[in-house]
């Protein structure tokens, strides 16, 4: 839960500002979009050394950010929180958009289909932490970012449809800037913040050989929701 967005018209101004000062070439991309434009976020450029020979399925990106409330003062000076308002599409429509492209071109899985299949696997990314701001100080402002993003891992549906969890992980970053009176905008630090996780979650990942149907993985215990049954593996296929 957020309060006392910053002002959206003045937080957008302030980045024009920042581009109209920064030589650089071609058109500037006005849109506020995470996942389309490289002022906000640029693809992590990793790819697999040892391609993984396991489809996978992605579920739609869940967001349980509003069931944590955020703290409003800080050593007793107030703090105000982003609005995601400020961005062209919602916030999961974007981290979904970039974590399904950077997973894809990871070549960590041979295929993500678009369905949930008996042999392949299932990932479910949840959106734990989606925060900008800024926090007041004696000597100005601090603007900070902070994604938090836990990926899940199923595996083959087994007898009765039940898939194990095959890897479960938390990633996330956080990103502050120096006091100052007119502190780096926030809308940008969070791109940073993401592009850290992202990398984080892919090198893991690959690590983890959760992709790779010739390597022992330790199974972390049966799935405790729909992909756990068979009836809803019928569901998610007719998806």
């Amino acid at each position: 839960m957020t309060r006392s967005p910053l002002n959206v018209r003045a937080a957008l101004a302030g980045l024009l500002l920042v581009v109209a000062l920064t030589p650089a070439c071609g058109t500037f991309d006005h849109t506020a979009d995470l996942a389309t434009n490289d002022l906000f976020y640029v693809d992590v450029p990793f790819r697999t050394k040892a391609p993984g020979d396991r489809t996978v399925f992605v579920t739609p990106l869940r967001d349980v950010r509003k069931a944590t409330k955020l703290p409003e003062h800080e050593q007793g000076f107030p703090i105000t929180y982003g609005d995601d308002a400020f961005w062209e599409r919602p916030v999961t429509e974007m981290v979904a958009e970039v974590l399904t492209r950077q997973i894809g071109d990871s070549e960590l899985f041979p295929e993500m289909v678009t369905r949930a299949t008996p042999e392949g696997l299932v990932m479910r990314p949840t959106l734990v932490s989606f925060t900008t701001g800024a926090k007041e100080e004696l000597q100005g402002q601090r603007s900070f970012a902070e994604v938090a993003l836990r990926v899940e891992v199923l595996g083959p549906a087994g007898q009765g449809g039940r898939r194990e969890v095959l890897y479960d992980q938390l990633f996330g970053n956080r990103q502050v800037s120096e006091a100052s009176l007119r502190p780096i905008s926030p809308y940008l630090l969070i791109g940073r913040a993401l592009r850290i996780t992202m990398s984080e979650a892919l090198v893991a990942i690959d690590g983890s050989n959760v992709g790779r149907s010739n390597v022992p993985l330790e199974v972390l215990g049966p799935a405790d929701d729909e992909f756990g049954t068979g009836a809803a593996e019928a569901s998610a296929d007719k998806r």
